[in-house]
């Protein structure tokens, strides 16, 4: 049943981008360049993020740790 289901997606796909084209992507409109803020705040805390400390391990099975003073 999925596989049968797939194909038809695939097919109408075909079938409908020679008018609609790919997708698009972005905002619509031009966006500005990404600024950092001066003074970044922690979202646990709302302390100052130079103040903490991030703890990464050197495996993918240890999740990153933000460390509050």
């Amino acid at each position: 049943m999925g596989t049968r289901l797939f194909d038809i997606a695939r097919r109408l796909d075909r079938g409908l981008f020679p008018f609609m084209g790919p997708a698009q992507i972005g905002a619509g409109h031009a966006e500005q360049p990404y600024r950092p803020p001066a003074d970044p705040r922690c979202p646990i805390c709302g302390g100052r993020l130079a103040d903490h400390a991030v703890e990464r391990s050197a495996d993918q099975t240890t999740a990153t740790r933000l460390i509050c003073p």
